[in-house]
């Protein structure tokens, strides 16, 4: 990772690679800060839920989206502490156009919402998306600024 760029909104602050193209969207009490590469198909999305939901019911919701797409996958239980905080998930892999990939699922809650960090790479672009990936989630905090 080259240089950083720095998310900061919506109550969050995280940090991501230069040149990765950020995109917000707003559903209800539902935030949703996806990271592209511009060099490949790895992805990266912050995912933000005021209103709280269950921590296991996101990543396992998030799984099940993975399993519909990718039937074969194979998914590992996981669990991370993530700025402080106890996080359950998956680590998943799966085949998309005869190239193996990687998924890490991991949401936790805070006492303003739910937080779901996804990332999804190509095994060739590992050592990139892990990069961002773990920008992301070291750098993960919330701000005094809610909105």
């Amino acid at each position: 990772m080259t240089g950083n760029g720095l998310f900061e909104d919506r109550g969050i602050r995280f940090s991501y690679p230069d040149g990765w193209r950020v995109e917000v969207t707003d559903e209800g009490a539902v935030t949703t800060v996806a990271l592209h590469s511009v060099a490949g198909p790895s992805f990266a999305l912050v995912q933000l839920d005021g209103d709280c939901t269950d921590p296991s019911e996101v990543a396992e919701g998030a799984l099940e989206a993975m399993r519909e797409e990718y039937p074969d996958l194979d998914a590992t239980p996981a669990r991370d502490t993530i700025s402080g905080h106890a996080a359950v998930g998956h680590d998943v892999e799966f085949f998309s156009l005869d190239i193996t990939s990687t998924c890490a699922i991991r949401c936790f809650r805070t006492d303003r919402r739910t937080v779901l960090l996804f990332g999804q790479w190509p095994d060739l672009e590992e050592e990139e998306a892990l990069s961002v990936l773990h920008a992301v989630r070291d750098s993960f905090e919330e701000t005094d600024d809610g909105d």
